[in-house]
């Protein structure tokens, strides 16, 4: 018969240690963590803070316009600040005060650096104020980055801006109208806001559009159709096929396009080689 050799038939053995044992671990461990705590008490905590947690990289992302150099001081942030002490959401409402940004997000790069990344407004429309200035799609005043230098949009008229400040936003009926007929404009399938050079809002019932070539377009105070602004492209472009140009198109009807004043566009005698 097979024998049995579980444990019961096993000789016992004594456990390890005395009954001490497991106090002298437990003494021992204590004075090793005393050790490291001493230890840890006598690093030059601040000078390797000083050299250590420290901002080493500002990275600016997302920039149409601005320059990364203006949003870093707007941000107040340097290479060498105390990293530890670094307020993002600070950083972030500091950026927000610069009229030109929309939006803005602050993160950690990496262990030791900073990404900020912005969000421009766009200019919709130029305006007077003493000299051109722009306005975003949210009525938003946006001082120039250089002096007369504004973006390629139309010019709003009818409307004082004087009395405003650089990231006022701006809800007046005339700004708001301006604004429709700039969005409506930049339809790409109509292309017409690169003809148009001024939205003039100074009525209150009639919006006038002068087109680069001169030709005045009178519209309702706010847009007309997408169908109607289509049919007044094909009527200016039937118009300059045929070499006449219009003193006035009106569309304030609907499904009319009234053309008024229409005299044979002026040819440009082509250039001899003497000249």
């Amino acid at each position: 018969m097979p024998s049995y050799q579980g444990r019961a038939m096993q000789p016992h053995r004594p456990a390890r240690g005395g009954p001490g044992s497991g106090l002298l671990r437990r003494a021992l461990l204590v004075i090793g963590t005393l050790l490291v705590i001493g230890l840890l008490a006598m690093l030059p905590w601040r000078e390797l803070r000083r050299r250590y947690a420290v901002l080493t990289g500002v990275r600016v992302s997302g920039l149409r316009y601005l320059d990364a150099a203006r949003v870093r001081r707007d941000a107040a942030v340097i290479e060498g600040q105390d990293l530890l002490a670094l307020d993002l959401s600070g950083v972030r409402q500091r950026v927000l005060m610069d009229p030109r940004v929309e939006r803005a997000e602050v993160n950690r790069m990496g262990l030791r650096g900073i990404d900020v990344r912005v969000v421009e407004r766009v200019a919709a429309l130029a305006v007077v104020h003493g000299e051109p200035w722009e306005i975003d799609t949210a009525g938003v005043l946006l001082e120039p980055l250089q002096a007369g230098v504004v973006a390629d949009v139309p010019l709003l008229t009818g409307a004082d801006f004087s009395a405003y400040r650089p990231g006022s936003q701006i809800c007046t009926p005339q700004v708001q109208r301006g604004l429709a007929w700039a969005a409506v404009l930049g339809d790409n399938a109509l292309r017409l806001a690169g003809q148009v050079s001024e939205v003039d809002v100074a009525q209150a019932r009639t919006t006038r559009l002068v087109l680069m070539n001169g030709i005045c377009v009178l519209g309702p105070a706010w847009p007309v159709t997408t169908r109607q602004l289509s049919g007044l492209r094909a009527t200016l472009a039937d118009l300059e096929r045929k070499g006449v140009k219009p003193g006035e198109v009106d569309v304030r009807f609907p499904d009319q396009i009234i053309v008024r004043d229409a005299q044979p566009a002026a040819v440009t005698p082509p250039k001899t080689g003497s000249e």
